[in-house]
């Protein structure tokens, strides 16, 4: 691995973890190792427990996985594109991903390199309701950054499930 390589990695792990500091922040309370919980009232006012599909290992995983596997497009490169997207996935009843989508795009290449980033990721934890698997609508937004050299970048993501 260059020097070059192992100076992206550290920019991108130290952009998530500054990403993460204020999520941890609001959720004190729950374990960040296990996925969130909710408890919902049914038509007839039963509770229904409803969990949310977790990436295997956790976000932080899920980040690493990200930055390890984000090849920056050239032309994007030349170009110097940063900015904001949208992306939207389902998580199958097993845990593959399916349904992989763009809900704001920044620029074709980028488009293009997240979509296949997605489309490439390992199977996650399903989500539950009542304990069984089901479909889970996934929305998650990105952040692409060139770096200042033009020769590597960072795409940041706020993770969050619908």
């Amino acid at each position: 691995m260059s020097k070059k390589d192992v100076f992206k990695r550290v920019l991108v792990l130290i952009c998530f973890v500054l990403v993460l500091s204020p999520l941890a922040a609001q959720n004190n309370e729950t374990d960040s190792a296990s996925p969130q919980t909710e408890i919902i009232k049914g038509k007839n006012g039963e509770d229904i427990v409803i969990t949310q599909p977790e990436f295997k290992g956790g976000i932080e995983k899920m980040y690493k996985y990200i930055s390890d596997n984000f090849e920056y497009p050239e032309d994007a490169q030349k170009r110097s594109v940063n900015g904001k997207m949208e992306v939207e996935f389902t998580v199958e009843k097993s845990g593959d991903i399916t349904y992989v989508g763009i809900l704001k795009g920044l620029d074709y290449s980028i488009d293009d390199e997240v979509l296949r980033l997605l489309k490439a990721m390992p199977r996650w934890i399903p989500a539950t309701k009542n304990g069984e698997p089901v479909r889970y609508k996934v929305t998650m937004p990105l952040t692409i950054r060139a770096s200042r050299n033009k020769k590597s970048s960072q795409a940041l993501s706020d993770y969050r499930e619908q």
